[in-house]
């Protein structure tokens, strides 16, 4: 899903009209092969990419990659010929798969299938976390340095997949090898594991063969990692595995502390897992509680303690609870094309944060986006935006609103910059909409199969670390890849609804209901440089397809901070 393509494709059509092009859909219909439905029994998961022409699944541990029963197949009407698996066929992933799908020409699909395994290895006084290498069937566990390797207690352990069994596998004084005749038992107490110890995991009829090293570590006291949020920090930490670790903080410039005067303040809410500590300070609990909050935009110390030992200090600062100018959506401005207003959602031209399709579609339909005094009964603010999904001359052209700036056409698209300079680290957007859906009455392909379903909106926010706006152009197919491999997007969230909130119970006159998008954040201990907020009411605009007609309101937008 590109969001942008809502605007570049009003710009598409703007520009066919001034040079009074006319599509030629007569002459060779363009139908796209599409995969629209697939599952097999056993998977955890199934994605389907349009774009790449993949589906990709998940299987669960237990299930036969080599033997899978479909239970779901469908593809997009206009396939005439397909060898693509259908519904109670079996199918065999155990490597990728190709599937033509014919059309008025050929499309290539691959199906693929992973299966990941939970292996561990669990012991009394563990160290740092074992490294388990499937390829290779080894793995080195660490213990601590006052852990004997001569009396060690393995308390779990599991190499292969879900029932699988292990069997010790002892070497006789003359090399030869001996299998136990019964499965491990676990706990297994005061093991000689000085020498390593050799395994055998059973699966059905599979036996795989895994190598165990054993090695003593000396495990420093230290803060690993703090992530400063607003009001709390995510703190990561090893102690030396002696004694109950607990965590001290004091502001960094020493103004507060506990009441014997030392300036630290004990914090014991910890998550303890053998030598890793996690924790959120201050924690949810601890805030029921009556502890106050961590300050914004202030500077922390903190260290892990024990009985025995005691870190470093780590100092962090905490974020600031930033806004983005003109959420609320009471500033605009206007300028004339013809007999048309053109909106813009700012007080001015020489201070621009916000931008719509309007600056296309003016001239034409007049504009998509504009304000509306019809604003949500509990919001604060004059005025909202009104978002309209409309047939701009001979193209559809969805109601949008978005942070960024439209730059003009490039050939049968437009030029976009995208995001705007932000620096803070929120969880979520909250806000208020409404929405009137109809009918999706235009579309093209890939999804003109979503001809006569509800059209829906879309509020879309991410944070990126950019160091300038991204510049969009469709001429050259250069777009956003909103994954979450693109190394450059630090958090995202997105809501789209077909939900006519005019006939909610709990919609405020105007139909507005409240609206919270929180933030999955890919990359946590990353500061953000820009952030591109959306609005618009058809989700899939940007293929010229939605409701004519569909119209949507936003207001009051706000970044929730924790």
């Amino acid at each position: 899903m590109k969001p942008y393509g809502h605007i570049l494709a009003m710009a598409a059509a703007a520009l066919l009209a001034q040079s009074c092009l006319i599509e030629n859909d007569m002459s060779y219909p363009r139908i796209y092969g599409l995969v629209t439905a697939f599952a097999v029994e056993g998977q955890e998961s199934c994605t389907i990419d349009a774009d790449s022409r993949t589906v990709s699944i998940v299987l669960e541990e237990t299930a036969d990659p080599a033997s899978l029963k479909v239970t779901e197949s469908a593809v997009s009407e206009g396939v005439s010929s397909t060898d693509f698996p259908q519904a109670d066929a079996m199918i065999d992933l155990t490597e990728t798969r190709t599937y033509t799908l014919t059309t008025y020409q050929d499309y290539i699909w691959t199906v693929s299938a992973v299966q990941p395994v939970d292996r561990y290895i669990h012991c009394e006084n563990q160290g740092s976390a074992p490294i388990i290498d499937n390829e290779m069937k080894t793995a080195n566990v660490f213990v601590l340095e006052s852990q004997s390797l001569q009396h060690l207690t393995i308390t779990d352990m599991k190499l292969e997949k879900e029932g699988s069994e292990i069997y010790l596998v002892t070497t006789g004084p003359d090399g030869s090898e001996t299998v136990s005749d019964l499965p491990c038992v676990f706990p297994m107490e005061d093991t000689d594991v000085l020498t390593g110890m050799t395994v055998e995991v059973r699966y059905d009829d599979v036996k795989t063969r895994w190598r165990i090293a054993f090695e003593q570590e000396t495990v420093e006291t230290v803060i690993t990692k703090a992530n400063p949020w607003c009001y709390h920090v995510d703190i990561e930490a090893r102690f030396d595995g002696t004694g109950t670790p607990y965590l001290e903080y004091r502001r960094a410039d020493g103004t507060d502390g506990d009441a014997a005067g030392s300036g630290w303040t004990r914090f014991d809410d910890l998550d303890v897992d053998g030598i890793s500590i996690s924790a959120k300070v201050p924690s949810d609990n601890t805030i029921e509680e009556g502890s106050v909050r961590l300050e914004p935009g202030t500077s922390y110390e903190f260290r892990i303690c024990t009985e025995t030992s005691r870190s470093d200090a780590v100092t962090v600062t905490t974020g600031t609870p930033d806004q983005i100018y003109n959420m609320n959506f009471n500033d605009w401005y206007s300028t004339k094309s013809g007999s048309y207003d053109i909106w813009y959602p700012n007080l001015n031209d020489t201070y621009q944060v916000w931008d719509t399709a309007n600056p296309g579609s003016g001239a034409f339909v007049g504009s998509l986006t504009t304000p509306t005094e019809t604003v949500p009964v509990s919001g604060q603010g004059q005025r909202a935006a009104r978002l309209e999904s409309k047939n701009a001359v001979i193209a559809f052209a969805a109601g949008n609103i978005i942070t960024g700036k439209f730059k003009g056409i490039s050939g049968l698209g437009a030029i976009m910059d995208w995001g705007t300079p932000f620096t803070a680290r929120p969880k979520a957007l909250k806000g208020y909409y409404a929405y009137k859906p109809v009918l999706v009455n235009t579309a093209k392909d890939p999804y003109k199969n979503l001809l006569n379903t509800m059209d829906q909106c879309q509020i879309l926010v991410f944070l990126t670390d950019w160091t300038a706006p991204f510049t969009v152009n469709t001429s050259q197919n250069i777009f956003v890849d909103q994954t979450p491999s693109n190394p450059n997007i630090l958090a995202y969230g997105k809501m789209e609804s077909d939900k006519d909130t005019f006939s909610d119970p709990e919609a405020d006159a105007g139909g507005y209901i409240p609206f919270t998008v929180e933030l999955d954040w890919w990359r946590p201990d990353s500061t953000p440089t820009y952030a591109v907020v959306i609005a618009c009411a058809s989700y899939k605009g940007d293929y010229f397809t939605g409701g004519i007609g569909s119209v949507m309101y936003v207001d009051e937008f706000e970044f929730v901070y924790d």
